[in-house]
């Protein structure tokens, strides 16, 4: 293991990781606000998802998760392929993916609290920073602009990565080059929407610090992850109140599970119903899975699922069941029992089919 230089500044993510580490986040979870709202499909996706879509959400500890078909296949209970095949996220590969996860990240900017921070947000107090490889995948200046055509916020993508480190979670975030903020007006950032999934939280400190150390001090940071631990939004929330910095948080279908002592694997959560958005499909899911989700990460490897191909995100995923005792043949053959009759009966079968399952 490396061990950190002598005067090399310890982020604050290490002393706010540790008090949550002691915090019970299952009693944090399940007192925030829950409800549903409509939304005009933009005509990109009208003609596929119909003029309007009904869209579940809650809202817990500042962040805004959002169910609908394709937020559940992205980070959820998984859905229907144009197949009539259920799959689970982490088999919900490639450009299917990425269309979801889109039409996703425009439901999400059409939350009543996103549609309030893009009320605000103008070129000149604004921006938006993408972690490499993922962030960039929510396409979230795009979805500001079919929200409202008139905004075009600056952005960018920042190489920020892990190195090996002895302490606790195994290793420090770092960028591996300077950030470039061409464009961003950094003496009168309010908003900053930082875009990439939320294990720990680490990276997203990171960035926050590295700001600072440049004179940069956002008024409010957003954090846009499609798939989101709670501990991770957690961490971020306490980060920002160190800093004075207001915190809002986006994600889909649930506040995920992270696995001790790493806090980077990230399941679906078992038996806290609260951390999930959409509760029956939740039980739907658990009548089949039982614990097993709990055990295996939600995506395996992230972006291995939206750019790796067909082979490499199985193989991936493969390798990582059998450290926890399951296989992709046992997942695979318990989604085989969850058939398009046993949703229509659950009474949960449209929830299950997104987008990219109508276009063909």
């Amino acid at each position: 293991m490396v061990i950190n230089q002598p005067g090399n500044k310890e982020s604050i993510f290490f002393e706010i990781a540790s008090k949550v580490e002691e915090e019970k986040l299952s009693e944090k979870v399940g007192i925030g606000v829950r409800g549903k709202y409509t939304i005009k499909n933009h005509l990109l996706y009208s003609p596929i998802l119909g003029e309007k879509s009904e869209i579940s959400f809650m809202e817990e500890m500042g962040v805004t998760v959002i169910s609908s078909p394709e937020a559940e296949i992205i980070s959820g209970a998984g859905g229907f392929d144009n197949k009539g095949k259920f799959v689970l996220p982490r088999y919900h590969l490639g450009p299917p993916a990425q269309l979801d996860m889109e039409v996703a990240m425009y439901q999400l900017a059409n939350s009543p609290q996103m549609r309030k921070l893009i009320e605000k947000s103008s070129a000149d107090n604004s921006g938006i920073i993408y972690f490499a490889r993922e962030g960039h995948l929510t396409n979230w200046q795009r979805a500001l602009y079919l929200v409202d055509e008139n905004k075009n916020i600056p952005s960018t993508i920042v190489a920020m990565s892990h190195r090996p480190s002895e302490n606790l979670y195994t290793r420090v975030s770092q960028l591996a080059v300077k950030a470039n903020l061409e464009g961003f007006n950094l003496k009168n950032l309010e908003i900053l929407y930082i875009s990439d999934p939320v294990a720990s939280g680490m990276q997203h400190v990171k960035m926050m610090e590295e700001l600072a150390d440049i004179g940069c001090h956002p008024k409010t940071v957003v954090t846009i992850a499609p798939m989101a631990t709670a501990f991770g939004m957690r961490v971020i929330s306490l980060a920002c109140k160190k800093m004075g910095i207001e915190f809002v948080g986006g994600s889909c279908s649930a506040l995920l599970e992270s696995t001790r002592p790493l806090r980077y694997y990230s399941p679906y959560p078992a038996a806290n119903v609260n951390q999930v958005v959409d509760k029956e499909l939740h039980t739907f899911i658990r009548k089949f899975f039982g614990d097993k989700l709990n055990k295996a990460c939600i995506r395996c490897n992230w972006t291995g699922t939206f750019l790796g191909g067909p082979k490499m995100p199985l193989e991936a995923s493969e390798e990582e069941l059998a450290n926890i005792g399951l296989s992709n043949q046992e997942l695979q053959n318990i989604c085989s029992r969850i058939t398009v009759e046993e949703a229509k009966k659950a009474g949960v079968y449209e929830r299950l089919i997104p987008y990219s399952t109508k276009l063909f």
